[in-house]
């Protein structure tokens, strides 16, 4: 009799089926086939189809994919499944999860094995989650770095990934914000990411060098869009007061640790009224180069000088 475990749908789906069928190879299962399509005799023709392995394998497993396709699973078929058994069924699920509930649903589950969806990770915290995987694995990441990273990724399964990719890069060694921006970014992206902190930490050389590369762009807005999007945490805090800043941050979704850590940074160097002016200034530009009166590069960097107080670097 066989054994039937189900993966139902989620981010992860693909990641715990590779787990699991190397769990399983390691215990000496040999994997028989897979089934990309529900045959016509449903859910018997898979457990009948599960014994049907090679003669020399005396363990076997069978994944079947697109599962929830094999419609309700019979309640009388319960009684042939086994807890442990040298056949194993792996059924794969699409769509949401109540849909496999359904599939499941007035049949006992203490002989299915279900693998679940890991719960969601909030935004605000995939710093620490990060931190903790990293622990895991035997690597220290930085908090600046996995608040960065986490800000940069939505997927969770994509964070893992790259965490992977930086743990190996990092041979053990702490991965700091520096060896983020260096291999979690393509070179435009690394570009971006030098600027808009260069511009919040007052890093006139770093500004210098992103421009070089950005300004192969013909038009400065793209940059100018996203230069006022991570100072407007800043001018929200600015025209806020002590009582209302967390307040007007929740209004805009401005939550993100990194970012919020970048605006501050640039509140200490220009302060209020320079962030006001300054971002005042950015609302003209913008509205500028929809028109044809557009200042170009020019315009923009003599307002971005402005703000830094480094007007002799604007040529380069």
């Amino acid at each position: 009799m066989p054994r039937l475990i189900v993966i139902e749908a989620h981010e992860s789906q693909r990641r715990k089926l590779e787990e699991l069928l190397a769990e399983l190879t390691r215990k000496g299962y040999a994997l028989t086939g897979r089934v990309e399509s529900a045959p016509p005799g449903g859910w018997p023709e898979v457990i009948a189809a599960s014994r049907s392995g090679g003669l020399f394998d005396a363990k076997r497993m069978m994944v079947v994919e697109g599962a929830e396709q094999l419609g309700p699973f019979p309640p009388a078929l319960v009684n042939l499944l086994e807890n442990e058994a040298d056949d194993v069924i792996v059924a794969v699920f699409a769509g949401d999860t109540k849909n496999t509930q359904k599939i499941f649903s007035g049949v006992s589950s203490q002989k299915i094995t279900f693998i679940r969806a890991e719960v969601a990770v909030p935004p605000w915290k995939r710093g620490k989650w990060l931190i903790g995987l990293a622990a895991e694995r035997s690597c220290r990441l930085d908090a600046s770095a996995a608040a960065l990273l986490a800000e940069s990724l939505e997927s969770q399964e994509e964070l893992r990934a790259e965490l992977s990719k930086l743990a190996f890069h990092a041979d053990g060694k702490p991965i700091t914000v520096e060896t983020v921006k260096l291999l979690s970014f393509d070179e435009g992206g690394n570009a971006l990411l030098r600027f808009l902190d260069g511009v919040c930490q007052n890093r006139p050389k770093d500004v210098v060098n992103a421009l070089r590369h950005l300004q192969s762009d013909p038009s400065p807005l793209p940059l100018l869009t996203a230069l006022y999007n991570r100072l407007r945490p800043a001018l929200y805090i600015a025209c806020a007061s002590l009582q209302t800043e967390t307040k007007a941050l929740a209004a805009i979704g401005a939550t993100r640790e990194y970012a919020l850590r970048m605006a501050r940074a640039a509140l200490e160097h220009f302060g209020r009224e320079g962030i006001k002016n300054f971002m005042l200034g950015l609302i003209r530009l913008s509205y500028l180069e929809k028109t044809s009166a557009a200042e170009g590069w020019p315009g923009f960097e003599v307002a971005l000088w402005g703000l830094m107080g480094q007007v002799e670097h604007a040529d380069g």
